[in-house]
């Protein structure tokens, strides 16, 4: 039995990567081709995965078998007096994206790089997104840089009773909106709209935004 569910679990897994490498290979987020990613790709980097995504030796505080070099959560955050719900520094579902966004670690700067090497950077840097480094630069549209106070607000501790009659409630039901956006069934988040391995929607959207419709799965205007 143990070994039928070790098989079933391997397909899953198989099929699940699978499904994203096919997602993400042909988007900006491939950074080994310069065809996709023209901005910002690797020359000499080979797999696609590997930016994010370590099968061995992945940072298991931020989970996913991460790879990417991360910061501590130091950033200026967003603040209104029209808002009640508590603003804290981003959670994981934001760290993950700002580890790349925020311009102050290398896109290629990885905990594991292909080989034996253990930590380092992988391929050299090529497109006008990237200095020489391989940090995307302020120039860059991708760029987010430190002060989160001019974007949409991350660190959100979701609560609609703070807000009345603004937010959306909760349901308590993880498949249902807007709990199934929150991170960790919490926090508003950067993968609460986003998706990096899917640019159906463009802007790496989890659905489409016409009408306004992924603002409403929260917002009540």
């Amino acid at each position: 039995m143990k070994r039928y569910l070790w098989r079933i679990s391997a397909i899953v897994i198989l099929i699940t990567g699978t499904i994203a490498l096919a997602g993400v290979r042909e988007t900006k987020h491939n950074f080994t081709s310069a065809t996709y990613s023209p901005n910002a790709y690797f020359t000499g980097a080979r797999q696609v995965c590997v930016f994010c995504h370590t099968a061995h030796n992945g940072d298991q505080a931020t989970g996913a078998l991460w790879n990417h070099e991360t910061n501590p959560p130091l950033y200026t955050t967003y603040s209104s007096n029209t808002i009640d719900m508590t603003i804290s520094q981003p959670h994981e579902g934001s760290l993950v994206c700002l580890s790349c966004h925020d311009g102050t670690l290398a896109v290629n700067s990885l905990n594991n790089v292909p080989g034996p090497g253990g930590a380092g950077t992988y391929g050299d840097p090529g497109g006008a997104a990237l200095d020489g480094s391989g940090k995307l630069t302020a120039s860059s549209s991708a760029f987010i840089g430190t002060d989160l106070s001019n974007d949409h607000p991350v660190g959100i501790t979701y609560d609609a009773s703070k807000d009345p009659g603004a937010f959306q409630p909760k349901t308590g039901v993880s498949t249902s909106y807007p709990d199934k956006l929150l991170d960790d069934g919490i926090y508003v988040e950067c993968n609460s709209c986003h998706n990096p391995h899917d640019n159906t929607y463009s802007n790496f959207l989890i659905e489409s935004n016409a009408n306004s419709d992924l603002c409403m799965r929260c917002h009540i205007k």
